[in-house]
């Protein structure tokens, strides 16, 4: 799993005895994300490499995006990144409910 390569490489606590797969992914993948390291964030999370797995790049670049717009949401950066990467991607496309929902979760405060 690349969550414990990063974890190990990066010094962060390694899988608790307890902990689910899915819950120490994210938690090793927010500590990234806190450091600056996007790339190796969404793929910790994906537990994917960014050139394997579609999901990764929309992360990344709704990271970048989010970056250069100086946005900082509320809420999990990770999922925000995902959620602006996918929006990003398809600008165009007609909203579902559940999508203007989430951009309205993610309003900045």
């Amino acid at each position: 799993m690349l969550a414990t390569d990063y974890a190990r490489y990066y010094n962060l606590p390694p899988q608790a005895e307890n902990e689910s797969d899915t819950d120490f992914r994210s938690r090793t993948a927010l500590a990234l994300r806190e450091q600056g390291k996007i790339i190796e964030a969404h793929e910790a999370y994906q537990d994917a490499y960014y050139d394997q797995n579609s999901n990764v790049m929309t992360g990344i670049m709704g990271a970048v995006v989010q970056a250069l717009q100086n946005r900082h949401y509320s809420g999990d950066p990770i999922f925000n990144d995902i959620a602006v990467g996918t929006i990003v991607q398809n600008p165009k496309a007609t909203l579902s409910p559940e999508e203007v929902l989430l951009a309205i979760l993610l309003e900045e405060k």
